[in-house]
């Protein structure tokens, strides 16, 4: 197509493609010379990159993911997600629509770049090899999500007689042609570390190992996909050809600015401050608002020292306390990694009480407040050391708790502390943890003068990693029932990242534990945590409870829970959130989301009996 009017080249380069009538996206939404794009080899660098900044944006969805669809955190300021509740319908569209743009721009990667005459047959190779792996990308999220989808490999024109395509017929054609992407992709992507941001071979082989593990997981291992050894294997070998990187033992570091350029990230996704803020990264949404002024009102404190409104952010979701049990502590007497009240600490130096003990001993509650569990301290024991000290190390890197040390100043998440749901006269309503607990992890500590919805900061997410990547060879060995290779290959972030004593599973059963609760706080916050649970209910047996394949998942079907402290740290309880978090519901089908009526009604080469299981 011929140009009417030329766009700037930022703009022409910043644009997706998007329909000009038609959900397929078979034109550009404004008409702009090829020529210019694929004129000179500058262009048509900026066209690729471009494209890849559209496609990381679906694996950059921390949020949607952690807070919509796990027991990780919760929604402060509203009710449970009908989401977690299994009230979604076959009308639910989780917004994959409206992706053919992408896909188009990576098609036409493919075929213009493969014939280009301004490249030199090195970037013909390099181009076309991203134009497939981003491909790969965009239709894994669709794979992942709804198992099948509608696959077009070619650019459409207003020519093709019809642009009503059907979906794959399975969820093993669609990953059929996902590795064959990522196969081709693999051997002419840019090689070694590379620069910050970069899409090189390293992140193919990292991004196709939990491919693997996913269409595994969803075809058991189908002989079609395999590519002369189990998918398993695969996955294996991919993580074996990563050279160069190593586990960095500041774990927080790699989310804050002290580890953004550590040897551990095999891709993330940079910001400088110059262009970005507090609320334009996402931080904004972590941090509670508890400035000294509600704090007085609100009969809350110690008040803050530094600044009075040090805290002053528009905080949604909070970490749940069903994750905090998955931060393992150290016990004091046989130094063995133990879930925090099955230590010797504690079991030594409390009782179990009844709910209006603790609420006597000021671990306060509401009149809607359901108690699961109450304890009371003895011996003149602090219930938040025994509950907190000794923990796994990325406990108090990833998540604030009461007696953390946060931007110069002591946080207390006791009754009426000063980062604790009390501290609203609008409760659940507002911008305080309902949880007693605010995520620490991603956080810039560097945010001057403070943290403010306008300060500027620098800021960069991790897409994948080292420790991601071996997790997921961890997992694959336990698929083959090579239990101690497993073992040792999860000890390595256990140890290195979380200080603990390493694992002695010796068993599957064994090993699957340890290893669940590894990869659940490693990868918190990382966009990991539903789709693993997804995996292991697939594999069924020791991954999900000794259950069979695509069973419940009690994970997803449990309650979320909160902390309550007495303010002299002599009692405490564990309680029910409520705004519906204690209804939350798995339904089978949700294995897959539905594909949207609307997409059924639209396209005649798709009819109602192509509908996922469960579904109709």
């Amino acid at each position: 197509m011929k140009a009417k009017y030329l766009l700037p080249l930022s703009l022409l380069f910043g644009m997706a493609a998007q329909s000009c009538g038609d959900f397929l996206d078979t034109e550009p939404a404004a008409i702009y010379s090829e020529d210019l794009v694929w004129g000179s080899a500058a262009n048509v660098e900026a066209f690729v990159m471009g494209r890849y900044s559209t496609v990381m944006s679906y694996y950059r969805d921390n949020v949607f993911t952690d807070r919509t669809f796990t027991d990780n955190m919760i929604n402060c300021r509203g009710a449970a997600p009908g989401e977690v509740l299994g009230l979604m319908d076959n009308t639910y569209d989780i917004g994959l629509n409206g992706r053919f743009g992408v896909i188009r721009a990576c098609n036409m990667i493919i075929e213009r770049c493969a014939t280009s005459e301004v490249l030199n047959p090195s970037d013909q190779k390099k181009f076309v090899a991203m134009g497939k792996l981003m491909r790969a990308m965009v239709y894994f999220d669709f794979a992942r999500k709804t198992g099948k989808f509608i696959w077009v490999d070619k650019v459409l024109s207003s020519d093709d007689p019809d642009f009503n395509l059907p979906l794959t017929k399975s969820v093993e054609e669609s990953y059929g042609y996902i590795l064959k992407d990522i196969r081709e992709a693999l051997p002419d992507l840019p090689a070694g570390r590379q620069a910050s941001g970069a899409l090189g071979q390293d992140f193919g082989y990292a991004f196709a190992s939990e491919v693997l593990l996913t269409a595994a997981a969803y075809t058991n291992d189908a002989a079609s996909l395999q590519n002369g050894k189990s998918l398993y294997q695969e996955a294996i070998d991919c993580v074996d050809a990563l050279s160069g990187y190593s586990l960095d033992p500041n774990y927080g570091g790699l989310f804050n600015e002290n580890g953004a350029q550590s040897s551990e990230i095999i891709l993330a996704q940079y910001w400088d401050k110059q262009y970005s803020s507090c609320e334009s990264t996402g931080q904004v949404n972590l941090i509670a608002n508890v400035p000294n002024t509600k704090l007085e009102e609100t009969g809350c404190g110690p008040l803050w020292q530094t600044m009075g409104a040090i805290f002053e952010c528009w905080l949604e979701y909070a970490p749940s306390q069903n994750l905090v049990d998955d931060y393992l502590v150290i016990d004091e007497t046989d130094g063995k990694a133990k879930r925090w009240n099955e230590t010797s600490q504690w079991l030594n130096n409390t009782s179990v009480v009844s709910a209006a003990t603790a609420k006597n001993m000021g671990a306060d509650q509401r009149d809607d407040d359901v108690v699961k569990t109450a304890y009371a301290a003895q011996n003149g024991a602090d219930i938040s050391d025994l509950m907190y000290k000794n923990r796994d190390a990325r406990f108090d890197q990833s998540i604030l708790h009461d007696k953390s040390h946060f931007y110069g100043e002591d946080i207390a998440m006791y009754s009426h502390g000063n980062m604790t749901r009390w501290s609203t006269n609008n409760y659940g309503g507002d911008h305080v943890p309902l949880t007693n607990y605010c995520i620490r992890k991603g956080i810039y500590t560097n945010m001057s003068p403070r943290p403010f919805y306008n300060t500027a900061t620098d800021f960069h997410q991790v897409i994948t990693r080292y420790g991601r990547a071996l997790l997921n060879k961890a997992e694959a060995q336990l698929r083959l029932n090579r239990v101690n290779d497993a073992v040792a290959t999860f000890n390595q972030t256990r140890t290195i990242h979380g200080k603990l004593p390493a694992s002695t599973a010796t068993t599957l059963a064994e090993a699957w534990k340890d290893y669940k609760i590894e990869r659940h706080v490693e990868l918190f916050w990382e966009c990991d945590r539903y789709f693993s649970l997804l995996r292991w209910g697939m594999y069924g047996g020791e991954a999900n409870d000794g259950k069979s394949p695509r069973s419940e998942i009690s994970e997803l079907a449990t309650p979320t829970t909160f902390i309550e402290i007495s303010p002299a740290r002599d009692a405490a309880y564990v309680g029910y959130v409520q705004f519906y978090n204690n209804q939350r519901a798995f339904p089978v089908r949700q294995y897959l989301f539905p594909i949207p009526q609307g997409l059924i009604n639209a396209n005649s080469a798709i009819t109602n009996a192509d509908q996922n299981p469960g579904w109709e």
